[in-house]
């Protein structure tokens, strides 16, 4: 047995109009279809390499939980590439969008990184090889 790939990553959202324009307008991806699931509509993404962004919109939701980045045993961030991080994160900035770390070259890593929060608080790395 082994794991074979990534199929897809999961948001619940706050608000599904505010997280469909920042995630197909402003970071570009192509909307991929619904499906209405009975309490909850499932919006994916296309992500490369066949991985899927999975949005989902409850209509009956649970009050938001504070979760601090520091804390153990949570969910952080998943990480996106890009080929143009400045104009990326001039984007961001002109948009509105909270930037919570500005771009900037990390020797240990390798690659420059930003860290950016979507419309439901999630963390966004993006980095550039």
């Amino acid at each position: 047995m082994s794991i074979t790939g990534l199929d897809h990553i999961t948001i619940n959202v706050k608000d599904l109009e505010k997280s469909r324009t920042f995630y197909g307008e402003i970071l570009g991806l192509e909307e991929a279809g619904f499906i209405h699931m009975g309490d909850h509509t499932l919006t994916y993404f296309r992500l490369p390499q066949g991985v899927r962004l999975e949005l989902i919109d409850y209509e009956n939701s649970q009050p938001e939980k504070q979760i601090s980045e520091t804390d153990i045993g949570t969910y952080r961030h998943f990480c996106l590439e890009t080929d143009e991080l400045d104009g990326l994160y001039q984007l961001c900035t002109g948009m509105g969008i909270p930037v919570r770390k500005a771009p900037s070259y990390v020797e240990k890593l390798g690659c420059s990184t930003m860290l950016i929060t979507d419309p439901n608080g999630v963390e966004l790395e993006i980095i550039q090889r």
